[in-house]
């Protein structure tokens, strides 16, 4: 159940995208993994790349791909600073990946994702809500972001109010927003309450 809620958005934004006239050439930012969402949009006929800053998911992303008769096009570089042409995909998105970042280092990001993406091309994202459990975990460092150990190393997990992310869209129409909060199943005091964006790039 988890793992289908956990995709589920991206359905939603592979709907949005099957109904448009754009070519069909997408870019995950944050593409590495042992399932990743690249999948979903090859097996649509999608032109697939990604980008992952860690070499480590690069190679499971692979191995999935390489398991599955895919190729996804997956790149190892920073988020913050794309590698592309402008205007080079009409279509960019971001999975359960930039609430990993400061909120300035969102920022860019964001504007990286808009400057690569063609005019009316969408754009998918989604942040940690204030409302997560964990939210206030770890050493905060600024507002809503905390210092934390993720394994063997310190991490920054961001958390946004309901409106907070808006703002860095001004250059888009959000075509759907939705807040969703789960109860994680393997232990059902944690929940997770997330904010999720699809929104067109202003022409």
């Amino acid at each position: 159940m988890l793992l289908q809620q956990w995709y589920l958005p991206l359905l939603d934004f592979l709907n949005e995208c099957n109904n448009t006239s754009l070519p069909r050439k997408i870019l995950d930012c944050g593409a590495g993994g042992s399932t990743p969402p690249l999948a979903i949009f090859y097996k649509e006929n999608y032109e697939t790349y990604g980008i992952d800053i860690s070499e480590n998911q690069i190679n499971k992303a692979n191995d999935f791909a390489q398991k599955n008769g895919m190729k996804f096009n997956i790149i190892k570089g920073d988020i913050r600073n794309l590698p592309y042409e402008d205007q080079s995909f009409s279509f960019v998105f971001s999975h359960h990946t930039i609430f990993h970042m400061s909120k300035d280092d969102i920022r860019k990001t964001l504007q990286e994702m808009e400057r690569v993406l063609v005019p009316e091309g969408l754009l998918f994202v989604n942040v940690r809500s204030v409302d997560s459990r964990d939210c206030g975990g770890g050493k905060e460092i600024a507002p809503g972001e905390f210092l934390r150990k993720n394994g063997s190393r310190e991490a920054v997990y961001s958390f946004h109010k309901d409106n907070e992310l808006d703002s860095l869209l001004d250059n888009f129409d959000i075509i759907f927003k939705r807040k969703w909060t789960i109860l994680i199943a393997e232990n059902w005091m944690d929940k997770l309450s997330m904010i999720e964006y699809i929104a067109r790039k202003k022409g």
